[in-house]
């Protein structure tokens, strides 16, 4: 069996009548529940739909929410020979810009949606860029051809799946993910959680994102799981919800960033805690985003009562260049721990312990390396994750100088039995103590909060547009882990003809609380994060390089020691919305 199609149309087979997913519409009501044979046949329909529109081997939008429809046509794509991209639906037409930049990266020339998703992404006037030429595959009203044909046969080393990052909206790079490397990545993943057939996992995750679609979605399908889900947005207005899915229906697994579990001990009440029943969660993966031990202490507290053990949870870690599973615990370890790198070499911001994520499984291997001299750092000591291994993807589609930069690098050692194989430079920092990874930063400047990734140029640019009276180039946008989370600081600065008080007859004035509640507008709006404090720097006050871009880090390390040249002083931070 060379795909996970191959896998589900075995189980068709095998265990016809055996529920595969079921789909929670409401959140707990509006239940939708589909076997392996129902699926198996669904999706052979649907793709001979997308055979007959001359979609084989073409990368193919997925642009679907949550629901039964998105894994039906999932399988239908891969039956077809063609390759997915599932992409986020934009809340908001301004937001349409990320989506025409992915179809135009992954020159798609098909797109599966709902009416209501293509009425609401319609082109807009005069737009002459590829999203306009897309052909549409209506979801809701596809018809199903009579005959059937054999699948198009997917050799294991084909592209599967173009996984676009979350956070980038001006340079997509989409992972080129084989067959392969989604059978290699899922049975590690099943190999470290344990997860056998007929057992039920549950959850929330978006299907777009990696995490959802291949730690969740096809974790279920290579291993014979019982896949119960709900939409996300269910789950952000009520958390109880959550747990009262795996509640209901004895889950055994789960899997959520950090700051979900924190969301859950804020937000659910003493009522709905004494419904449950968390007996038989024994992996509460926590992923995507740092996980962060005060997270673990507090849950595990506020839910001891509803049966939970400590021991479920399941610090991981991944990418999507390494397909999704790098690292986690092993069944039988199932403890998390906590400790320091050597002192000397930990930022000052850093307080506090790193959770260990496990380790490595099958033939995953991990080096920590120097990112400027590519050698080994010793043990204990920090330095870039660098990855080998079968579930490492095969590059960035259409893009061959990111492709070797990132996944063409090798290890400088003097030793005759060296590895000459290329690894996957994943930009994040960590170290290695007692056979456990620990992450501890990045070298990317990734920006992480509540478990959805920015890029600090895309918030940048949101800041300087949002008023005249920002400088070109002015705007700083970093994170620092602040009140157990990660929060978004900014800092702008001002132009210099721009002054508080009318003391030059040709200065504009200045209203600083005006133009700090447009920048967040303009954050919110466009990049769907909200800062924890916005402050306004006078002229020239930015740190720059030699070359004169603006230095983040040393914004950030200026910030941190308020060395900052303030146009005022600094206001009170206002909570993440």
């Amino acid at each position: 069996m060379q795909t996970l199609w191959d896998i589900v149309r075995r189980r068709a087979v095998t265990d016809p009548d055996a529920k595969a997913y079921t789909f929670l519409a409401d959140g707990s009501a509006g239940v939708r529940s589909i076997t392996w044979s129902q699926l198996a046949h669904r999706a052979t329909a649907l793709g001979e739909t997308l055979r007959l529109q001359g979609a084989s081997g073409q990368p193919v939008l997925l642009a679907l929410p949550s629901g039964l429809a998105f894994v039906e046509w999932l399988f239908a794509c891969w039956h077809a020979g063609a390759i997915i991209v599932p992409v986020s639906l934009p809340r908001h037409q301004r937001l349409k810009h990320r989506l025409k930049a992915i179809v135009a990266d992954a020159g798609a020339r098909f797109a599966i949606a709902t009416t209501a998703t293509r009425q609401r992404l319609q082109p807009d006037p005069g737009d002459t860029s590829a999203f306009t030429a897309l052909t549409w595959i209506d979801a809701d009203a596809v018809g199903i051809p009579v005959s059937e044909s054999p699948p198009i046969s997917s050799a294991g080393q084909r592209v599967a799946l173009l996984q676009y990052t979350s956070g980038s909206t001006g340079t997509p790079r989409g992972v080129m993910v084989t067959h392969d490397n989604l059978v290699c990545n899922s049975a590690l993943i099943t190999e470290a959680s344990g997860l056998r057939a007929g057992e039920t996992i549950a959850g929330w995750l978006p299907l777009f994102h990696d995490m959802g679609l291949i730690g969740f979605v096809l974790q279920a399908a290579y291993s014979g799981a019982h896949c119960v889900f709900m939409a996300p947005e269910r789950f952000l207005m009520q958390p109880w919800l959550w747990l009262q899915m795996m509640s209901d229906y004895r889950a055994c697994g789960s899997a959520a960033p950090n700051f979900a579990y924190d969301l859950c001990v804020e937000k659910i009440s003493a009522a709905h805690k004494a419904k449950l029943d968390l007996s038989h969660w024994r992996n509460a993966l926590n992923g995507s985003e740092p996980v962060r031990a005060a997270t673990l202490e507090r849950f595990a507290a506020a839910f001891a009562q509803c049966g939970f053990r400590p021991e479920a949870f399941f610090p991981c870690y991944g990418l999507a260049e390494a397909t999704l599973f790098v690292a986690g615990p092993s069944a039988a370890r199932r403890r998390w721990t906590r400790r320091d790198a050597d002192a000397n070499l930990l930022d000052e911001a850093e307080t506090g312990g790193h959770v260990g994520c496990g380790h490595a499984f099958g033939d995953t291997q991990i080096a920590i390396v120097d990112p400027t001299t590519a050698m080994r750092v010793s043990s204990g000591e920090i330095g870039e994750i660098w990855l080998a291994g079968a579930s490492i993807a095969q590059g960035y589609w259409n893009n061959p100088p990111a492709t070797a930069a990132a996944f063409g690098a090798g290890i400088a050692e003097n030793m005759p039995t060296a590895s000459d194989h290329k690894w996957l430079r994943t930009g994040d920092l960590g170290f290695i103590a007692d056979g456990e990874l620990f992450i501890t930063g990045r070298l990317r400047e990734l920006i992480i909060v509540a478990g959805r990734n920015h890029f600090p140029t895309d918030i940048e640019s949101s800041v300087e547009s949002a008023d005249p009276a920002i400088a070109s180039s002015g705007a700083v946008a970093f994170s620092l882990d602040l009140d157990g989370a990660e929060r978004l600081i900014i800092a702008a600065e001002v132009r210099r003809e721009y002054r508080r008080t009318a003391a030059s007859g040709t200065a504009r004035l200045l209203d600083p609380a005006a133009v700090r509640q447009r920048i967040r507008a303009a954050v919110v709006a466009l990049n769907e994060v909200s800062p924890y404090e916005v402050i306004l720097l006078s002229p020239g006050a930015v740190p720059r390089t030699t070359s004169g871009k603006v230095s983040r880090l040393g914004t950030r390390a200026a910030y941190l020691s308020r060395t900052l040249d303030l146009l005022e002083e600094m206001p009170d931070a206002q909570s993440v919305i």
